[in-house]
């Protein structure tokens, strides 16, 4: 380098002479200055001088819009989407004011008052706070979950713009992840009624999950939708006693084919609900809490003799052993050992007696097995007994008024129809047609 600098310094004074003035001494200084700090190979290579461009700053000729030259306009536009209440912006550059203008129009939508907007999510929050004493709390942990599944989707969406599509969206994408029809009925049914809320607030012009139709709930799959014939019931009821279950357990079978109560209303049951002949379904317990029933409408059941013999016996039976939840006057207490095993394992002071909603499960599959019936759940007695009263004929009403149904579609998601109701209509069929012919 040192070199290099040398050979430059000798032919500038071959060719100049040595340096005249002050300007040619500091010519000469800055051209070592720059041989110093160049590498050798750019040398002797000229260099472009680049002067900086001077351009005028784009000045602004309407809100949003600045112009950039002859036939150039830079449009910027920042607004809130009215469904989401995201901001969003744009930029484009537009040839004329009036293309500029025109962007900012289509992008610039007005937004609507956003004090008394909501979003989906925060509504239905603010619903499950206000509603919470509304409900008992099967029903407040039934309609969380569905509003779950709704805000999972459409909690970014503002409740005054959600459109049908939304929901429609909403619901193949629930079919196409495995759930069943009826189960994304039910989900539906309880935005229905939270969104009826927001239409009564002034939040929303008019329900649009309603517009939602086609979602009609299937058969009852499973165990839960067999019913058993006549002579499966015989066979049942014979072989509860001789399967070599607990006696309490035994007769907790026994009570809930001849009065078809719901687990939780069979759990709840107690021997002041038994009077005058009837016994008197008004409570059920979900969860050791105990509450109305599912319909709210406490409903009676008349007494057969059957069954009248289990309750006694049962009642004779806890008298006998001094059971220690006497004092509660429940049918069917927990066993000592239980209540005091849960009390322990929930960290309380206080035994909780009632049994567990799984209690049956075992018991009834066991007694299945030794009769050789139709594979049932707890649930498919009570669409046995509604068939057995209505093939002997019991009148819609009667049978609805003691099974605790409110509506006749309720009543026929429990109808059956056997095969010898089917072959009896088909012979009446061949009948009338050989009588015309």
């Amino acid at each position: 380098m040192l070199v290099l600098a040398r050979d430059l310094a000798r032919s500038v004074r071959i060719c100049h002479g040595p340096p005249q003035s002050c300007g040619q001494r500091k010519a000469l200084i800055a051209t070592f200055e720059a041989v110093r700090l160049k590498p050798a190979w750019t040398l002797g290579r000229k260099e472009a001088v680049r002067m900086p461009i001077r351009r005028q700053r784009p000045k602004c000729v309407a809100s949003g819009i600045r112009k950039d030259g002859p036939g150039r306009f830079l449009v910027r536009v920042d607004w809130t989407d009215n469904r989401t209440g995201q901001k969003r912006s744009a930029q484009k550059v537009c040839s004329t004011m009036g293309e500029a203008a025109k962007f900012r129009e289509d992008r610039g939508e007005i937004v609507k008052d956003e004090r008394r907007r909501q979003l989906l999510s925060d509504f239905a929050e603010r619903w499950a706070s206000i509603n919470r004493g509304r409900f008992e709390p099967s029903t407040r942990m039934r309609y969380v979950t569905c509003l779950a599944h709704a805000s999972e989707a459409l909690e970014h969406i503002y409740v005054d713009a959600l459109e049908p599509s939304d929901f429609r969206k909403w619901v193949a994408d629930k079919l196409g992840e495995g759930y069943s029809s009826a189960t994304v009925a039910s989900w539906l049914r309880v935005i229905r009624l939270v969104l009826d809320d927001a239409v009564s607030d002034g939040l929303l012009p008019g329900n649009s999950a309603k517009a939602i139709t086609g979602l009609t709930p299937g058969r009852t799959q499973g165990k839960r939708g067999n019913t058993l014939t006549p002579d499966e019931f015989r066979r049942f009821l014979a072989h509860v006693p001789t399967c070599g279950l607990a006696p309490d357990i035994a007769r907790m079978l026994l009570v809930a084919a001849w009065t078809r109560c719901r687990k939780g209303e069979l759990l709840a049951l107690q021997f002041d609900d038994y009077k005058d002949g009837e016994l008197r379904i008004e409570r059920s317990v979900w969860r050791r809490h105990v509450k109305a029933t599912k319909t709210d409408d406490p409903r009676r059941v008349v007494v057969v003799e059957p069954l009248a013999q289990v309750l006694n016996e049962q009642r004779r039976w806890l008298l006998e052993s001094q059971h220690p939840a006497l004092s509660t006057g429940l049918m069917f207490p927990a066993r000592p050992k239980q209540g005091k095993a849960g009390r322990t394992r929930r960290g309380v002071d206080e035994v909780s007696w009632f049994r567990s909603e799984t209690v049956l499960d075992a018991p009834l599959r066991k007694v299945v097995k030794a009769a050789g019936i139709t594979p049932i759940s707890p649930h498919s007695l009570r669409r046995t007994y509604e068939n057995l009263l209505r093939k002997a004929g019991v009148d819609d009403l009667v049978r609805r008024s003691m099974a605790g149904w409110r509506s006749e579609e309720a009543q026929r998601i429990y109808a059956t129809v056997d095969p010898e109701e089917r072959q009896a209509a088909a012979r009446v069929l061949v009948a009338l047609v050989q009588e015309a012919s």
